[in-house]
């Protein structure tokens, strides 16, 4: 059981459940955004009694406040660990009826949302 002292402001179980749900939706820049905001208001900023409280990843919590404090997001590099294939594997005629300049441009197009500072 936590401390006194370390117990969250003011939260319910029902309200600790309702900002799990939420967090467990989302995922990677969403869900950093997220957790360390709640971190920061219910936990006076403490990854670890975040992670009590809420279940939450601690690393994850620590990487997200470290983006909001600096205002740089962390672009992940799952993709090139992945075991999934990759494009020209799965469809290995792609590059021949399309030059790479234009797939790289139908890329650009598709991810003109992701803004970096």
């Amino acid at each position: 059981m936590l401390d006194p002292a370390e117990e969250p402001k003011s939260l319910t179980r029902s309200q600790i459940e309702d900002l799990r749900l939420p967090a467990s939706k989302m995922n990677g820049v969403e869900r950093r955004g997220f957790q360390p905001e709640m971190t920061l208001k219910y936990c006076q900023g403490r990854a670890r009694l975040a992670q009590t409280v809420f279940g939450w990843g601690r690393e994850n919590i620590e990487l997200g406040l470290g983006e909001k404090r600096t205002g740089i997001i962390c672009v992940a590099l799952q993709s090139a660990f992945s075991t999934a294939k990759r494009c020209q594997e799965k469809q290995p005629l792609l590059l021949w009826h399309y030059p790479w300049d234009k797939l790289q441009n139908l890329i650009l197009n598709k991810t003109q949302h992701l803004k970096l500072p």
